[in-house]
């Protein structure tokens, strides 16, 4: 069955959110949209609870990279910190891609964070 358009515009907020979010916070706060939208929808909709989980658990993994790396750049002389440029670019690029497949409907995968929603979720 395909998503409604509610559960696809809600499966793309849950991509977007986070942006917006830490936008506002600088950069604190993302994980917050995703997590309500799977607490709230994923026993109604498996499409907005996989986009939900995925998109939490993406933003747990630019979290703990972004320590990682900050810890990192003081061995380095700040060169790892570098990387965290790097990582934000491709992670907007990868959030922005992930809300504009969930708004088509599809069940796009975002790198470790889908296998994570689809290990955890089941088929």
């Amino acid at each position: 069955m395909d998503p409604t358009s509610e559960e696809k515009q809600l499966a793309m907020v849950s991509h977007i959110g986070p942006l917006a979010v830490s936008l506002l916070t600088g950069g604190s706060l993302g994980w917050i949209v995703p997590l309500v939208l799977y607490l709230t929808k994923k026993d109604t909709s498996k499409f907005i609870g996989f986009h939900a989980l995925q998109s939490l658990a993406f933003q747990v993994i630019l979290a703990i990279s972004a320590v990682v790396l900050g810890f990192a750049g003081f061995l380095t002389c700040g060169i790892t910190w570098l990387l965290l440029g790097v990582i934000a670019i491709a992670a907007l690029v990868f959030q922005i891609i992930a809300a504009i497949r969930a708004n088509e409907g599809q069940w796009y995968m975002l790198p470790v964070a889908g296998d994570f929603a689809k290990k955890t979720l089941g088929p």
